[in-house]
């Protein structure tokens, strides 16, 4: 991913962005093919603080064979995005643009087996849980266990390690026109493009200081 000094996140700023979007397109090249796959993200540490994202796919997908040869992939996390058309600036004799928020994460993978697959099933699934339902207590083992044997048989689990991130938060920085900018995003029809409103105005890059929510 192209990025600059100026659209790039420091490191915890990035983990945090991952955390909270939790989704991501994982992207992999392995016997002369391309594969692509949407798919939850978990990013943890290890004890020691090594950095590495714990996912699974359908044992069906092509790229499950990746896993197992230590192939390289890529993960892209996606925030909002808008077009922004001269209009916004204030002015007509602006070039339209596009402003986004990504992050990139690459490593390699680490194959892993039916008992930490399972691990990170439910580490993901308690994560998430607490997140979106207040006090949840649910957990897998409530599924009945023909059901939750059934579907961890059918999906393969990997680790992607030695990691790497970057990441391009294009917001306009060091350009003028941000509070004309801010003003056309806050009057949007979509909440997501309302919430680049603020991110306009205190890039959480290097050279704001506004939090990634």
């Amino acid at each position: 991913m192209y990025t600059r000094d100026h659209f790039s996140l420091p490191l915890p700023a990035m983990c945090d962005f991952v955390k909270a979007k939790s989704f991501g397109v994982l992207a992999t090249y392995h016997a002369g093919e391309v594969h692509t796959s949407p798919l939850p993200v978990d990013l943890r540490a290890t004890d020691d603080g090594e950095l590495f994202v714990a996912g699974h796919v359908a044992r069906a997908n092509d790229m499950a064979a990746a896993f197992e040869a230590g192939a390289p992939a890529t993960i892209t996390v996606l925030g909002p995005d808008t077009y922004v058309p001269a209009e916004w600036f204030g002015t007509r004799s602006r070039i339209p643009t596009w402003l986004y928020c990504a992050v990139e994460i690459s490593g390699r993978f680490e194959l892993s087996d039916g008992a930490r697959t399972r691990a990170d099933v439910e580490l993901l699934i308690n994560r998430l849980q607490a997140r979106a339902v207040e006090g949840s207590t649910w957990t897998l083992d409530e599924i009945p266990a023909n059901l939750s044997e059934g579907y961890l048989k059918n999906i393969v689990g990997f680790r992607l390690r030695d990691l790497r991130l970057k990441s391009c938060f294009r917001l306009n920085q060091r350009k003028d026109g941000m509070d004309s900018l801010a003003r056309a995003l806050r009057a949007d029809s979509d909440s997501t493009v309302r919430s680049l409103a603020q991110l306009v105005l205190q890039p959480p890059t290097a050279n704001g200081g506004c939090p990634v929510s």
